[in-house]
């Protein structure tokens, strides 16, 4: 009698522990982040200077909705789009840098982020794993056209 119930007890054990992995790892978080070498959405393209797919990216964005906003690095850009109300301090934010490869090509890395407290003094970043797929489809349109106008 003792035995099986250690038994059942260890195989209820073993099934929790079993659930429990598959759980953490369906839910791992990456909320559809693609498997990159960044872990964000990123792209390779081909260009000559980084000012051309920032041209691209910039007419890409404002297009959108969003504001360029000032950035401290020179191979950095950051798009910002406030939230549906008039006078919130909330906004979505993506920001893109650039990285030369050695093969003469660009790594296009954008960031998905929410912005509380946007354009105070108390500006707050996270984050926005949500938005991944959304910004690496962004990414993808970029491409193709910066690499359309310098054929």
């Amino acid at each position: 009698m003792k035995l099986t119930k250690l038994a059942s007890l260890y195989c209820c054990a073993f099934t929790g522990v079993f659930l429990a992995g598959a759980g953490c790892k369906s839910s791992s978080g990456r909320g559809g982040m693609p498997l990159t070498s960044s872990g964000f959405p990123e792209t390779t393209l081909h260009a000559k200077t980084a000012d051309e797919v920032k041209v691209v990216a910039g007419k890409f964005f404002l297009n959108r909705g969003y504001v360029e906003t000032r950035s401290q690095h020179l191979y950095e850009m950051v798009f910002d789009k406030p939230t549906k109300s008039g006078q919130s301090v909330r906004a979505l934010r993506v920001r893109l840098r650039l990285h030369k490869q050695p093969d003469d090509t660009w790594r296009l890395v954008g960031t998905p982020l929410g912005v509380d407290g946007w354009r105070t003094d108390l500006e707050e970043e996270t984050v926005l794993l949500e938005g991944a797929s959304q910004i690496q489809g962004f990414l993808a349109e970029i491409k193709s056209r910066v690499e359309s106008t310098i054929r």
